[in-house]
């Protein structure tokens, strides 16, 4: 396997090409153990206040409490899937004659995989911090954007998940070299 980066590896083999993005590098500890703690803190919170269902309070009061923690209940699923996602998580992106597949990798186990005709599409490109909605992804805490993409601008296919500037024009170099266009 040759790197582009200590994130940032790809194989080329008969087949086609393979890249793989981890997630996060051995500098984002720290992070990490942020949003660890973030989730333990999450599902506390929601345990007691979930624990006043079972109190005397007024129906509606429960009624309330249960949407409440149906929204809960969700944001813990996304942030528990975005630290697993960052701490186990690898990007893998397959290309093979004019086929492109993208997948979410979490602890070894294959992600859903998402599968594109080259032809149909534009050429790979580094998304900058200006593009419209680049600011969302630029946070830690999100398992979904990235930095490179394809398709038309404002609805693109992004990924690669907070990569730097320099690894991100590296990779678009690299995939677009591998389909042969000229971005």
């Amino acid at each position: 396997m040759n790197f582009i980066s200590e994130r940032v590896g790809y194989e080329a083999t008969d087949e086609g090409l393979t890249v793989r993005i981890k997630a996060s590098k051995a500098s984002d500890l720290k992070k990490l153990n942020l949003m660890k703690a973030w989730v333990i803190a999450w599902g506390i919170s929601g345990g007691l206040i979930g624990s006043a269902l079972f109190l005397n309070y007024p129906a509606d009061l429960k009624l309330y409490l249960l949407i409440f923690l149906a929204f809960w209940a969700y944001f813990l699923f996304k942030i528990t899937r975005a630290y697993y996602f960052r701490k186990y998580g690898i990007e893998t992106i397959f290309l093979n004659g004019d086929q492109l597949m993208l997948r979410k990798d979490i602890h070894g186990k294959p992600g859903k995989q998402v599968f594109f005709r080259l032809k149909e599409k534009n050429a790979f490109r580094h998304l900058d911090k200006n593009d419209k909605g680049s600011w969302f992804y630029d946070s830690f805490w999100i398992d979904s954007g990235g930095n490179c993409g394809f398709g038309k601008p404002g609805s693109e296919y992004r990924f690669g998940i907070q990569l730097e500037k320099t690894e991100a024009q590296q990779l678009v170099k690299l995939l677009n070299k591998q389909i042969q266009i000229t971005p």
